[in-house]
């Protein structure tokens, strides 16, 4: 079973920006609560109320993502990690296996933010509430100081926050450094967001024709490659990053949003998939 795990994300200087601009998109309503909350804290704490700023909202969404999607998580790799499947540069990190240098400044890397950012994270059920993930943080110590400001964080003052919830995950950004872009507006319907465009790597053709002894996700089964190469292609735009094709014994092509290893293993990502993937079915090859 997964453990929630917390770790203020450390600088790394990096060069290149994969991206000239960000896509349209917006907060929705437990996201913006989340930053709502968070800002009440700080001023019964005396603090200041953080501006919310778009591009690390940007960065917390793709991430929320990301964690679902992909898990880059790991029994040695902790929240803060980011997997190999988008366009962004992978990293594994943890308190007990700390690797500094792959510690990537995400806010410089995915868009024009010109500072430094840090991470909370924080992993729960699929639906999130935001009253919850503050709670969970104000009695952790570690990441209670970063949203006070306090001890290794005092020197810090944060003109910056971005929030991204994303099916049991939610990333918190923070930086030192005003946003120079307009704030991100509320989605007008809830809970919104779904179709967020996320960064993952363009389209690649994977057909599975041996068995390879894994679990895998099926949702949906053609007739013909052609039809089930749309299908994966779509899906691998909406963020299924390792979708993929399974070509059974009867010929069918059948299109894999996920595999894995063990059958536990699928059965818990399939329960994540939510009401919307309900049809799918797991089958091993």
């Amino acid at each position: 079973m997964k453990k929630t795990i917390l770790f203020s994300v450390i600088l790394i200087l990096t060069t290149g920006k994969l991206f000239s601009q960000i896509p349209d998109f917006c907060l929705t309503r437990d996201e913006y609560r989340l930053y709502s909350l968070i800002n009440e804290y700080r001023v019964k704490n005396g603090l200041g109320v953080i501006p919310v700023s778009r591009s690390l909202c940007y960065v917390a969404k793709i991430h929320a993502r990301d964690l679902f999607m992909n898990n880059p998580d790991t029994a040695f790799c902790s929240l803060n990690s980011w997997s190999d499947k988008g366009k962004w540069t992978p990293c594994c990190h943890s308190a007990f296996t700390p690797n500094p240098a792959c510690i990537v400044n995400k806010p410089k890397e995915l868009t024009k933010y010109p500072g430094e950012g840090h991470e909370i994270s924080y992993y729960g059920t699929e639906n999130l509430n935001p009253d919850t993930i503050l709670n969970f943080w104000k009695s952790t110590e570690i990441t209670r100081e970063l949203l006070l400001n306090q001890k290794k964080w005092s020197n810090f003052t944060w003109k910056a926050i971005g929030i991204g919830l994303y099916k049991g995950y939610a990333c918190m950004w923070v930086g030192d450094v005003m946003d120079t872009i307009p704030e991100p507006t509320l989605c007008p319907n809830t809970p919104g967001a779904e179709n967020f465009p996320v960064p993952f790597k363009t389209f690649e053709k994977v057909v599975i024709t041996k068995p390879t002894g894994r679990y895998y996700i099926i949702y949906g089964s053609f007739n013909s490659e052609d039809d089930a190469l749309k299908m994966t292609e779509k899906y691998q735009k909406e963020g299924f990053s390792m979708a993929k094709i399974v070509v059974s014994d009867e010929k069918a092509f059948r299109v894999s949003l996920f595999d894995f290893a063990t059958q536990q293993e699928a059965l818990e990502a399939k329960k994540k998939l939510g009401n919307g993937y309900k049809e799918a079915w797991i089958t091993k090859y």
